[in-house]
């Protein structure tokens, strides 16, 4: 009778779970999916893209922040925003230069759709890769990442990345050096700060990656020199420049974002120094078990990247996907990791400027979920020392 009892009491609490997990999907999906319909979205940072095409088109410095389609925000109350121009490297002012040409809020809208599709494409990816290790519940996460919201929203350009880094990711695993090097250099023309990735790379033994990583990376980023000289990589240096207004936006999750909440710029650059070395060195360590070897070294280079770069937007999240689909476990700190990813970026925004804790916590949020991913990775590489060792 106990038996019949204890298992009556299982499936009532499996069904109780499912029923929250559910209602959680369906709000949080609700609170993605409303910046969609309150006609307050416009073209936000796509605008900001069409706006460097455009001036780039006209002969005109693609990084000048006067134009009508910038992104202009503000967040008075904490000191924080300004006008998000376009911050990547020159090549993306080229393919930028390409959509100027066609009706912006249209061309907007194919992006959006474009890049919806390329994620659902690389999710199915990542399923046929790790097809031992997905269970429903990741995949339906995956959906609700505040990054794939917040980048769809946004117009933002972070799906195209992740792509790349998918790419990488599966092609080192498969010992497909050469082709994971062109798709780490895709990365690193397009966001830079990336190039901490090869490094993580070439320490780690995968010379022959790293490298053609980092010369694919240049040879990209050196094309726009032969149509318009080395001027334009001095508009973008200058546009670059680090400003607290910009660090201290909601969302961006590196460590100068955090150190930039408490007014101090060279906090957060010798913090990411810091935190490089440390992960460099533990990636000189044997893997954790439940990861391989490519994979670990992968994770701290992305990881890594996303922490240490000066600006790491929330929709930089989504391109840690790989680092969730190649754990066979979800130890409590993942967990929690995950759920920390899937809190929408509207909470975010209605919160952190209530008080000084919420505009560190809140306005830092994602960044807890990274340490939280990385706080796990590292354990198990402990812990497997500590069991080497023994």
């Amino acid at each position: 009778m106990k038996t019949n009892d204890s298992s009556w009491m299982q499936k009532l609490g499996r069904i109780i779970t499912l029923v929250i997990l559910c209602l959680l999907f369906i709000i949080t999906i609700t609170i993605n999916v409303l910046p969609f319909f309150d006609g307050k979205t416009d073209l936000m940072d796509f605008g900001s893209f069409y706006a460097s095409g455009l001036k780039l088109q006209n002969g005109e410095n693609p990084y000048d922040p006067n134009s009508e389609y910038i992104f202009d925000i503000s967040f008075a109350r904490v000191e924080a925003g300004g006008k998000m121009i376009n911050l990547n490297p020159p090549i993306s002012a080229m393919v930028f230069q390409f959509i100027s040409k066609f009706e912006p809020h249209q061309a907007m809208t194919i992006w959006q759709i474009l890049s919806a599709g390329i994620y659902l494409i690389i999710v199915w990816i990542l399923i046929t890769f790790y097809r031992s290790n997905v269970r429903p519940g990741l995949v339906i996460w995956a959906l609700t990442l505040a990054g794939l919201w917040h980048t769809l929203v946004l117009g933002q350009i972070y799906i195209l990345l992740l792509f790349f880094t998918a790419l990488g990711w599966i092609f080192l695993q498969r010992e497909k050096y050469i082709a994971a090097g062109v798709a780490i250099g895709l990365i690193i023309a397009i966001k830079p700060n990336f190039i901490i990735w090869p490094l993580f790379l070439l320490i780690s033994g995968y010379s022959l990656t790293s490298a053609i990583s980092v010369i694919s990376g240049l040879v990209i980023s050196l094309i726009p020199m032969a149509f318009y000289g080395t001027k334009i990589y001095t508009q973008w240096l200058a546009a670059s420049s680090l400003q607290l207004e910009t660090l201290r936006m909601p969302g961006n999750n590196s460590m100068l974002g955090l150190s930039a909440r408490f007014d101090s710029i060279p906090l957060g650059i010798g913090i990411s120094i810091l935190l490089i070395v440390a992960l460099l060195t533990l990636s000189r360590l044997k893997s954790p078990n439940h990861m391989e070897r490519s994979e670990y070294i992968s994770a701290l280079g992305i990881i890594g990247s996303l922490l240490a770069s000066p600006i790491s937007w929330t929709g930089y999240t989504i391109l840690l996907l790989p680092i969730y689909f190649s754990l066979k476990k979800w130890p409590f700190p993942v967990i929690a990791s995950a759920a920390i990813l899937s809190i929408p970026f509207a909470i975010v925004l209605e919160f952190f400027q209530n008080s000084f804790t919420n505009f560190v916590i809140l306005g830092w949020l994602y960044g807890w979920g990274i340490l939280l991913l990385l706080g796990d990775v590292v354990t198990n590489t402990m812990m497997t020392k500590s069991i080497q060792t023994s």
